[in-house]
């Protein structure tokens, strides 16, 4: 079942052409993997509400930047090919420390007020803007 960040997600950050597609995909556990796998190269975003994190700066260290300045967002919702940590939903400090830098990776802090994408290394790293 989708979730309420993950809507989010995608109805405001995915290309409008894809929307669907990824909500259905989302919806349903056995179409979920359909998603995911994607997600080590993944092209569909509206790049334009992203910047890049150049190479030589910590991702860590600019998602903690980007939250301090909205202090009401308290959680992460996490997307990731990595089973481990696909559906969790971590404290803020738990998802910066744990999360980061698995490639394949989407968190969505709060409602979709901030999101980090991590693709293939290396310097595939983005948040929102």
């Amino acid at each position: 079942m989708i979730v309420p960040e993950e809507q989010a997600l995608i109805k405001n950050f995915v290309i409008k052409g894809k929307q669907d597609r990824y909500l259905t995909f989302l919806a349903n556990d056995k179409t979920r993997k359909k998603f995911t796998h994607e997600l080590d190269h993944f092209n569909d975003f509206n790049w334009k509400l992203f910047r890049e994190i150049p190479g030589s700066e910590i991702g860590r260290e600019t998602i903690i930047r980007d939250i301090k300045s909205r202090k009401h967002i308290s959680t992460c919702h996490v997307i990731s090919a990595n089973s481990e940590y696909d559906g969790k939903v971590m404290a803020v400090g738990e998802a910066i420390e744990n999360a980061i830098g698995i490639e394949g990776t989407i968190l969505i802090f709060g409602d979709a007020e901030v999101v980090y994408y991590e693709g293939e290394a290396p310097n595939r790293r983005y948040i929102s803007v």
